[in-house]
């Protein structure tokens, strides 16, 4: 998992070098802020932007998450949100998984996780194995507005 603001790029740039994290990255700058909800595609078979809002919720009400194939570069645009993080391996085996989106879903836990709090203009990137769980209440539930850029493991190489 990799978490950072959109706006530090001198910090985050040298990192995420490969040309589909930068065109993924320059994708959100120039477009987050007003993209109407949708799917938009980017040039690659199962390379997309996914822009839409939800209201957050208790942790004990929200799923957990884990993609194979999949690396998904979630882009806070408004609102708060906090996104659980912890392995795979820890969450035991997956009560769905849904091959159209390449998720797994899992029960719940009450184990100890690391809390991502995302406030506008953050993102954070979560490779396969790298279990998340979003859509948690910082405080009251509240609604928000993001993107999800999907991003096929197999175009990283």
């Amino acid at each position: 998992m990799f978490t950072t603001a959109l706006s530090s790029a001198p910090l985050w740039q040298p990192f995420l070098t490969h040309p589909v994290l930068q065109k993924s990255l320059a994708w959100i700058a120039g477009n987050a802020a007003t993209s109407a909800e949708g799917i938009y595609e980017l040039g690659e078979p199962g390379w997309f932007v996914n822009v839409h809002g939800y209201t957050t919720k208790p942790a004990d009400e929200c799923q957990w998450e884990n993609h194979l194939q999949t690396i998904d570069v979630q882009y806070l645009i408004e609102g708060a949100e906090g996104i659980l993080v912890r392995p795979v391996e820890q969450l035991g085996e997956p009560t769905l998984f849904k091959a159209e989106s390449d998720t797994q879903k899992f029960a719940g836990t009450m184990e100890p996780s690391t809390l991502v709090a995302l406030r506008p203009g953050d993102f954070a990137i979560f490779l396969p194995g790298e279990a998340h769980c979003p859509k948690v209440a910082l405080g009251a539930g509240a609604p928000l507005r993001k993107l999800v850029v999907k991003i096929p493991a197999r175009l990283l190489g």
